[in-house]
């Protein structure tokens, strides 16, 4: 099982490794050029919500993983389950639902009357096709369910039951990234030679261009390298706003410079979330563009490998953490984001916030130190630190770091990479740096997605864990929270993982940083930022952000 869901989870992560492509900062010309009104949209681009995002894009349910991907997936498929704003799960697909006492038996009821967006009306067998497609396909958001669901079925046409391998308490939460497929419409364009026996490829290479779904729009094309233009669905179940946007379109829009002509010209209204800070104020400073700071979970870590010497060693660790300064992080770097306090953000449920956290400190520094192994020694190991080329601002993270190092005699070298170098480097300890900028986003709203995902054996090898923490005990604490029913248990149980990971110290966590986008706030009314700006803590969730439903124009 572990190696069929280290497969499955590694194919699903590069796809996501995309979505860091796109950050440059700007230059003083473009600032300029950046100042003054936006135009006004006439004609299809007043109707249209344009947003910018990382390609290459993979809309197949079974597949999709990184941000794009993700928010397509809420905006052309429903689930089972929604997420709201702030974060709370509520029915959407499903009327009802119980679990058996056992926790091994999902019953779940459907609403019924729904339509897909070719008319026909969704039952429990699109239900169980979607999940039993996506384990026997194995990639995207599949490593969420592998290791516990053994099969879906459909009992009757508003009846669908999932049978587990073993319990796994967060299930309903996850159910999120089950986007429900037309099982008639899939099997329809599905080729005969495949990897998947009576099956043939499942749908696979008609679902990259066209979509099976039941969302709130519908795929009218798709450039599975620049672009994707999704329409209104006018039938959709849940009805719409008056002024909701006609259209979306995605677009892979990199250049910094590109962006801004693009925004003044009222040809985009939604960055993606990699923009310099200095391209954010170049935006910010046009009449009518608002810039969001929508904490979504993701904290971004300075990744140390425990496998590697000297960051083996844990007063080697120490030291590191308490040499960066999280303060200037915050203030300087990264304005408007908040020191992380362990692995978990707060957005979570689940998430320790009463921990004591690391701070800038050279003499605690010294200390820690001066107990490692290596104290005497380190002028003869120099330690690296590896940045994403694609995302500028990572780079004045470690010249932060550097800096701080030198002070205590530690020789800290910066290597700028691409991120599929960066991903090649994961791959074994010794070809993994003793550092590694990095923040992946997760999958469902409770702390133990994010443990798994960052701390368990499992995911060592993969973007997601540059620590080979290795660390059975961790690995068997994981497991056993996710593996209680109790919610309260549960979450007891992830609070005291993060306290054992704050004292191993793998990880700097540097900050939690939100999602900054730059937006056009004169002709689109947003729930999800104007919820921000209200103080909440938007859901946790790769790609909810985006969810162009509840969005309005502002006519």
């Amino acid at each position: 099982m572990k190696k069929r869901r280290l497969s499955a989870l590694f194919l699903s992560l590069t796809m996501a490794a995309t979505l860091l492509a796109g950050c440059g900062g700007s230059s003083g010309e473009q600032q300029t050029q950046a100042a003054g009104e936006v135009a006004a949209p006439t004609g299809e681009a007043a109707e249209t919500v344009y947003i910018t995002g990382s390609f290459p894009l993979n809309i197949d349910p079974a597949v999709a993983s990184s941000d794009i991907d993700a928010s397509v997936m809420f905006n052309v498929y429903d689930s089972l389950v929604f997420i709201e704003d702030d974060g709370t799960l509520s029915n959407h697909i499903a009327d009802s639902y119980e679990v058996s006492e056992d926790g091994l038996t999902y019953t779940f009821k459907l609403k019924t009357g729904i339509t897909f967006h070719d008319g026909s009306e969704i039952t429990a067998s699109d239900v169980a096709f979607s999940m039993n497609r996506m384990l026997a396909i194995g990639q995207g958001f599949s490593y969420l369910f592998t290791p516990y669901v053994e099969n879906a079925e459909a009992v009757d046409d508003t009846t669908v039951v999932f049978h587990m391998k073993k319990t796994f308490g967060p299930f309903v939460n996850a159910l999120i990234r089950l986007s429900i497929l037309n099982e008639e419409l899939v099997m329809a364009n599905a080729q005969e030679e495949g990897d998947y026996g009576e099956f043939g490829d499942y749908g696979m290479n008609w679902l990259l261009t066209n979509d099976a779904g039941s969302g709130p729009y519908m795929v009218e094309s798709v450039s599975v390298e620049s672009n994707l233009t999704a329409v209104k669905f006018d039938d959709y179940y849940l009805g719409w706003e008056e002024n909701a946007p006609s259209r979306i379109e995605f677009m892979a829009v990199n250049d910094a410079a590109t962006i801004q002509t693009l925004m003044s010209r009222g040809e985009l209204d939604i960055t993606d979330v990699w923009q310099s800070q200095d391209n954010l104020k170049a935006l910010d400073a046009l009449e009518g563009i608002d810039v969001t700071n929508m904490y979504t979970g993701m904290v971004i870590n300075l990744e140390m490998n425990t496998a590697k010497a000297p960051t083996d060693d844990i007063h080697f660790r120490k030291a590191l953490a308490y040499l960066f300064d999280y303060d200037t992080v915050t203030s300087q770097i990264f304005p408007g984001a908040k020191q992380a306090i362990g692995p978990v953000s707060g957005s979570y449920e689940g998430s320790n916030q009463e921990m004591e956290v690391y701070s800038y400190n050279i003499e605690k520094a010294k200390e820690e130190l001066a107990q490692s192994p290596y104290a005497d020694q380190l002028d003869q190991y120099p330690i690296t630190i590896e940045w994403s080329a694609d995302v500028t601002d990572e780079e004045k993270l470690c010249l932060l770091l550097q800096q701080a190092c030198a002070q205590v005699g530690i020789t800290l070298n910066i290597q700028q990479c691409t991120f599929s170098t960066l991903i090649d480097h994961a791959a074994t300890p010794e070809g993994t740096a003793h550092l590694t900028v990095m923040y992946p986003s997760d999958s469902y709203g409770e702390a133990g997605s994010v443990l798994s995902l960052r701390y368990h054996t499992t995911t060592s090898g993969t973007f997601t864990q540059y620590e080979w923490l290795l660390d059975e005990e961790i690995d068997a604490a994981i497991e056993a929270s996710l593996e209680t029913l109790d919610k309260e248990s549960r979450l007891e149980q992830y609070r005291a993982i993060q306290e054992d990971l704050v004292e191993m110290c793998p990880t700097i966590w540097a900050c939690e940083y939100p999602e900054m986008r730059a937006y056009n706030a004169a002709k689109i009314t947003w729930p999800a930022a104007e919820f921000a700006k209200e103080g909440g803590n938007n859901a946790p969730i790769m790609g909810r952000s985006i969810y162009c439903r509840t969005m309005t124009l502002n006519k």
